[in-house]
């Protein structure tokens, strides 16, 4: 990977278009999109307008509240912001964390109030930082491609952190690439840990509408070189780069739905609303409208809730030599 100077935002998200029309119905979906600046808006949802990269999610303010609420519903899961034994070393005057794939900031921001004496940085491809205002003095924010390499020197981080970006790289990026830069910018000694997550249900669930959802996302990821279960290939990555010693995966098994009680009800929330993000780029891949995909999403809540569906998420975390 090739360095290239990060933009580092000095502002919260741009509210110029905070009241565009986020209930768009339009049934030609591949018609139905306009480009301004850094931004690009298809069927009434913001995306980031980076035309060669693969993720495909939104980055509006829907899509902030979303990731803010899954930021708490797995810290409550994993009862904790990390696993990695990284928490001594943090507590040192001058540690340095490094967040990719930050999104809205949320880890970042408990972290850092955390953990006062560290500095941490928070890294994506979307400018959807907090604001000024809400930043701690002690993390900062840039803005960079992953893809592009970290734009930062070798041997930085106490500690590297990355999740959930099953959907924005390719499974040879992160065979060839995304590892091996995450491990260069660690310092010896240093941790890196990366979690991922799958959606499973029982061998003899009916829930064909869910089924076929899920077997389109996974073509339509396919289609892009995407591996939509990459942690099963997380850890082999990790030792295949002879540089990290104390291996370590971590499982967690959450109930979707109403079998999960309370907990449950907001899982499965956090499921439908992942689905309803996927919708411009999903409902174009299904040659299906807007309103059949909407329709197809009720039905799949009612599976989800007569059926037993988890969301597994895996914790990966090791140590630099």
């Amino acid at each position: 990977m090739t360095n290239t100077k990060a933009t580092m935002s000095q502002a919260s998200i741009d509210d110029t278009f905070a009241n565009f029309d986020n209930n768009n119905n339009s049934i030609e979906n591949s018609s139905d999109e306009c480009i301004l600046d850094s931004f690009r808006y298809i069927g009434g949802r913001r995306f980031h307008n980076v035309l060669d990269a693969k993720y495909f999610l939104p980055n509006d303010n829907g899509e902030v509240d979303r990731l803010e609420g899954q930021h708490f519903l797995y810290r409550h899961i994993w009862q904790g912001n990390f696993s990695a034994p990284v928490t001594q070393r943090l507590q040192q005057p001058g540690a340095c964390v490094l967040d990719v794939g930050c999104g809205p900031g949320s880890w970042i921001l408990e972290m850092s109030c955390d953990f006062p004496s560290a500095i941490f940085v928070g890294l994506d491809i979307s400018p959807i930082f907090p604001p000024e205002q809400k930043k701690p003095p002690n993390a900062t924010f840039l803005q960079a491609n992953l893809l592009d390499g970290l734009p930062f020197p070798d041997g930085t981080f106490d500690f590297v952190y990355q999740r959930f970006m099953s959907s924005a790289l390719e499974e040879s990026q992160w065979r060839d690439e995304v590892i091996a830069e995450l491990v260069r910018v660690i310092k010896p000694g240093g941790w890196i840990e990366l979690m991922e997550l799958d959606v499973v249900c029982t061998e003899d669930t009916n829930a064909p509408t869910y089924q076929r959802f899920n077997r389109s996302l996974m073509d339509f990821l396919a289609d892009r070189g995407i591996n939509g279960l990459i942690s099963s290939k997380l850890k082999g990555y990790l030792e295949s780069t002879k540089q990290l010693t104390n291996i370590q995966c971590e499982e967690r098994s959450t109930r979707i739905g109403q079998w999960g009680g309370r907990l449950g009800e907001m899982m499965c929330v956090d499921l439908l609303e992942g689905v309803a993000a996927c919708k411009p780029a999903l409902s174009q891949f299904m040659n299906i409208t807007y309103d059949e995909f909407d329709s197809m999403l009720q039905t799949v809540r009612m599976e989800v809730d007569s059926s037993q569906f988890c969301y597994k998420t895996h914790r990966f975390y090791a140590q630099k030599i």
